[in-house]
């Protein structure tokens, strides 16, 4: 009996070959661990054409066809046929440097002693533990595949995936992490400079190895605070509507129209800067004002696109190795939030062919009263805007209601008004804004336990004049961090770490004491 290890490295991945630990890359490590396991009769390598990096000497390679679920387990049967005596698979990503060998012996035992088919593990970070797979189920694996499925960039759990199509059909092994950590949404790859930070951070700690990684990440959560992921920018002062849930109508301009707006060249400026701090976030474009009352949003959407691939920002030059990081194949990611009313059609046709772009309608109802209530005129407008846009972009687009008091009857037909032409609903729990509003939430959902705010480790918010406030709820500007545009990202970013730390250590200021969103989760 042998075990074959087949290393995914069809993955995207940005930050595999950058040095990580003194002078070595999470694909030395990678190799350091995969040499340390016993009976191994080879290790193979499985790329997509053109994504070839430098490996050891001793593996093969074996190029997928192209990046669909058939495609993955045509080349893993491949690679069994090719290595005779093979009896188990042991499948892992190029880019996880703290593969565990403690927890990889382990699987493989409790894997032959109880003749299992598929072994993973769950309630550890990603990229610690293996999926094991017996040779021999291979090709029982070929009739649950979706054709079509697949897209550049394998899915990490795509065996995962295919197997629980018909999860009853196979005799599966799962190794239970005695700290469950899934709620931390930990990833320890090297795919995006934020996870490479972490790696980082663990390797200075001398934490590589699975104990001793969640010993310290669940005594110091400081340490998942690496660099921003999620942007929300209003590009839009002032909207359309007064909408009856929103604080907007406390503080701002709410249904008189657009009152100011980000010019192109600031938004570029903007974006261009966090990219060079934290490449890869989503930036989403609207949080208080409708981004379709904007002047030019198709220069916007250019301005975003362009920003993210510049390798300089305000003339300073890129490090070495984020240049070599970035993909020329990577796309931003563009999520408009909108109501759907104030469009020119033009413009939303041109805009909704744009592949970078992910639409959520904020839409509250499908009834012309209930709208009527909630956010004012514009039902038939909004309601047309929604069907177009399920029409030309369906896979891209979704529509969404919050569920409140005042309108909770109305809740169940909506979702299933749209349930009917689609599964992009989003059913939006109610925010009153740490008691700026009446709470009318319908129940309580937050965590019996309190854990450190998403936002606050994830998230930047950027008002249309550039002014970066703690987060969304910090809805007056109370507690803004300086300005975006003027300060530097990474200054904003810093002057946010404090406020974090007092939330790992178990205190919530001011405002976070009474907020209900520090456990919601943006892309």
């Amino acid at each position: 009996m042998s075990l074959l290890v087949c290393v995914n490295a069809a993955v995207r991945s940005t930050h595999a070959d950058t040095a990580l630990a003194g002078d070595r890359s999470a694909i030395d490590l990678l190799a350091e661990r995969i040499g340390a396991l016993s009976d191994v009769c080879g290790v193979v390598v499985l790329h997509t054409a053109g994504h070839r990096q430098s490996y050891p000497a001793e593996w093969q390679h074996m190029e997928l066809r192209a990046s669909g679920e058939h495609d993955v387990v045509d080349a893993l049967q491949r690679a069994v046929a090719a290595h005779d005596g093979c009896d188990l698979v042991l499948y892992c990503h190029f880019d996880a440097p703290f593969l565990d060998l403690d927890l990889c012996n382990a699987m493989i035992a409790d894997h032959r002693r109880y003749v299992a088919e598929y072994s993973f593990a769950d309630g550890y970070p990603a990229g610690l533990a293996p999926e094991l797979l017996a040779a021999g189920v291979l090709p029982r694996l070929q009739p649950l595949v979706q054709d079509g499925a697949g897209s550049p960039g394998v899915p990490r759990d795509l065996l995962f995936q295919i197997i629980q199509r018909d999860i009853n059909a196979f005799d599966i092994e799962t190794a239970l992490s005695k700290h469950d950590q899934r709620m931390l949404r930990i990833e320890l790859y090297c795919d995006t400079r934020r996870n490479w930070e972490l790696c980082r951070r663990l390797c200075e700690l001398d934490a590589t190895t699975a104990a001793a990684i969640v010993e310290h990440t669940n005594r110091d959560l400081r340490l998942l605070r690496t660099l921003p992921a999620y942007v929300s920018i209003d590009i839009v002062e002032g909207g359309p509507q007064d909408v009856a849930y929103s604080p907007y109508r406390l503080f701002g301009p709410a249904g008189k129209g657009k009152q100011r707006e980000m010019s192109a060249a600031q938004l570029e400026k903007l974006v261009a800067d966090v990219e060079r701090f934290a490449p890869g976030c989503v930036y989403s474009l609207g949080v208080w004002g409708e981004p379709g009352l904007h002047s030019d949003p198709e220069a916007v959407v250019e301005a975003v696109i362009r920003a993210h691939g510049r390798q300089t920002a305000e003339g300073a030059p890129v490090a070495a190795d984020e240049r070599n990081a970035r993909s020329s194949g990577d796309e931003p990611r563009i999520v408009i939030e909108t109501s759907g009313v104030g469009w020119d059609q033009a413009q939303f046709e041109r805009l909704v062919s744009r592949k970078e772009i992910t639409w959520i309608v904020h839409l509250d109802a499908v009834d012309a009263e209930v709208y009527r209530q909630v956010r004012g005129e514009g039902f038939e407008e909004a309601m047309r805007f929604c069907h177009q846009l399920f029409e030309l972009a369906p896979e891209r687009a979704y529509v969404q209601s919050v569920r409140y008091a005042d309108v909770e009857e109305h809740t169940e037909k909506f979702y299933r008004y749209w349930k009917e032409r689609t599964d992009n609903v989003i059913i939006q729990k109610y925010d009153h804004f740490c008691g700026e509003l009446a709470d009318k939430r319908i129940t309580d959902i937050s965590p019996v336990k309190r854990f450190p705010c998403w936002h606050l480790r994830r998230d930047l918010t950027v008002l249309v004049d550039g002014t970066v406030p703690r987060c969304r709820e910090d809805i007056r500007c109370s507690h803004a961090v300086g300005n975006l545009l003027t300060d530097g990202v990474e200054r904003i970013w810093d002057s946010l770490e404090p406020v974090y730390a007092e939330h790992a250590a178990g205190t919530y200021p001011d405002i976070c004491r009474n907020c209900d969103e520090y456990y919601t989760f943006n892309f």
